[in-house]
């Protein structure tokens, strides 16, 4: 018989360690690998905010797929909680990030590698530790779970479609290169 697992601070900062490391890695993934489309498409291209948001969201999607089944295996995992769990992690972290990014770049007027590495590992803990709070307390229905499926895929299908073709809004500005989108 599956037990009913509990997701203590410790396992929720151990896998912020984690998904920080494969962040740091996904920062520089592109350039590693020549600059592949593919790889572009799921990994930051430029320095703009918007594409440091895939970092905070596709290592994050792939976790919670990966964890899925590896929990399912010893827990009692009900699929429905965990997928609009999952929504909720996804939408959170790149949204901590824009608030306390622009927060303390625009209105203290910082600009520190450092506070932004720092932002990476908060948001993953922040948005994990929200989610699996969601998780031991949402009633799951099907209207929960579809909207979850759909507001992951929007945000998934956002993150493709603005590699090639983004806004000409600051947020997906490479103040680097005074572009947009790939090059």
């Amino acid at each position: 018989m599956k037990q009913n697992c509990k997701y203590k601070t410790s396992f929720i900062l151990i896998n912020t360690i984690i998904l920080g490391i494969i962040a740091g890695f996904s920062h520089f993934a592109y350039n590693l690998s020549g600059d592949s489309v593919i790889v572009g498409m799921f990994n930051p291209i430029n320095e703009s905010v918007w594409e440091h948001l895939k970092f905070m969201f596709f290592p994050n999607l792939f976790w919670w797929i990966i964890m899925y089944f590896i929990q399912k295996r010893r827990c009692d995992v009900d699929l429905q909680k965990w997928l609009i769990t999952a929504a909720v992690s996804l939408v959170t972290a790149p949204l901590c990030v824009i608030f306390l990014f622009y927060s303390y770049t625009g209105a203290l007027g910082i600009e520190s590698v450092i506070v932004d590495i720092s932002l990476v590992f908060i948001c993953y803990f922040v948005a994990l530790k929200l989610a699996f709070y969601v998780y031991m307390y949402i009633k799951p229905n099907t209207t929960k779970f579809i909207f979850s499926i759909l507001l992951i895929a929007i945000i998934f299908l956002a993150f493709i479609i603005f590699t090639f073709n983004p806004p000409h809004l600051p947020l997906f500005y490479d103040t680097t290169t005074g572009t947009y989108g790939i090059q």
